[in-house]
């Protein structure tokens, strides 16, 4: 099924501000409260970590105190749920940290810290699981997927890079670049999520069957690149539309936030992504949702049946959408 031809629902938003909120990124949920990371670049004063009750929608408390220090972070870039109702992780992956921060504390500062284990293939992206292994997307490797134990010695690689015609001397690489975008889970670790942001493909990857399926589309074809050496990224015209911006994964569907806007309408609209494209967990496409305003990232609760999005204007705030009745 083509991803234009699905029903659409039209959704229609509140927004709310918080003068704590600078340049937000990604916004998750943990229980009760949204996580919100801010762009390492904010000042350096500011902490790179805000968390936000659910309901009433209210500002609750910060983390990250920017810098290299101990329980300190230079960049938030990947949150990790954990079992725990009032902790969680945050990965740092510009000194390859992760760091555990305390809902309750009033401390910025993290309540304890681990360094990513060194190993000969670097993750770009990882979760710690349950059994104190990692599960991520390598840099520079044959599979798409690798599994590390806790001191970074290789367990398990799941699928590899498909060969592009014409392409064949291409490095693992340039396809990690070519199919970079947003990984993620769900609360249980049974399901992840790979959307890319270059080009129209979804990958989900189901660890107990250790499958892994591709859903391609609106556009089947690959935007222009090129690659010159091996340890060099892609190399992709400005021009070429973004598409994913963000997947959230509930216990029954998988929503993608799609964009398909170019960098060049983004600086002169704000205008990032505004539909989000519903699939079931077997990846089979549902709906369409068209927002009325453009969203960065979302969560979804089915509990209070709201999606929650982060917004692209002038003042970012949280948009909050009502769940329609089909998806809940």
């Amino acid at each position: 099924m083509n991803l234009d031809e699905l029903e659409v629902i039209q959704l229609i938003s509140e927004k709310t501000y918080f003068e704590q909120i600078i340049d937000p990124l990604d916004i998750y949920s943990d229980g009760d409260f949204l996580i919100i990371l801010e762009d390492r670049r904010i000042s350096f004063d500011l902490p790179l970590v805000h968390i936000l009750k659910k309901n009433p929608l209210t500002y609750f408390n910060s983390k990250g105190v920017n810098g290299y220090g101990p329980m300190e972070i230079p960049s938030a870039d990947m949150f990790n749920q954990l079992e725990s109702d009032s902790s969680f992780l945050i990965y740092s992956g510009t000194d390859r940290k992760f760091v555990k921060y305390d809902i309750y504390d009033s401390s910025r500062l993290a309540v304890s810290e681990f360094k990513m284990p060194s190993s000969n293939t670097v993750l770009g992206y990882a979760y710690l699981l349950p059994d104190s292994s990692f599960f991520g997307i390598p840099t520079f490797d044959n599979h798409k997927y690798l599994k590390v134990d806790f001191y970074g010695s290789e367990i398990k690689g799941y699928g590899e890079w498909e060969q592009i015609e014409g392409k064949e001397d291409m490095s693992y690489f340039h396809h990690f670049t070519l199919n970079d975008g947003w990984f993620r889970t769900d609360d249980d670790f049974n399901l992840f999520v790979k959307a890319s942001i270059f080009r129209d493909r979804l990958e989900i990857f189901y660890p107990e069957s250790e499958e892994i399926k591709i859903i391609d589309g609106p556009s089947l074809m690959l935007p222009p690149f090129e690659f010159y050496q091996p340890n060099d990224g892609v190399n992709i015209p400005i021009s070429n539309p973004f598409r994913y911006r963000d997947v959230y994964i509930t216990d029954k569907f998988i929503f993608a936030l799609y964009g398909g806007f170019s960098h060049d309408h983004y600086f002169k609209t704000n205008e990032l992504a505004r539909k989000i494209f519903v699939f079931s967990r077997e990846g089979q496409p549902i709906y369409n949702l068209e927002l009325d305003r453009s969203i960065s990232s979302i969560v979804v609760d089915q509990e209070q049946n709201k999606i929650f999005g982060l917004t692209t204007d002038e003042d970012p705030g949280i948009a909050i959408f009502d769940l329609p009745e089909e998806l809940r």
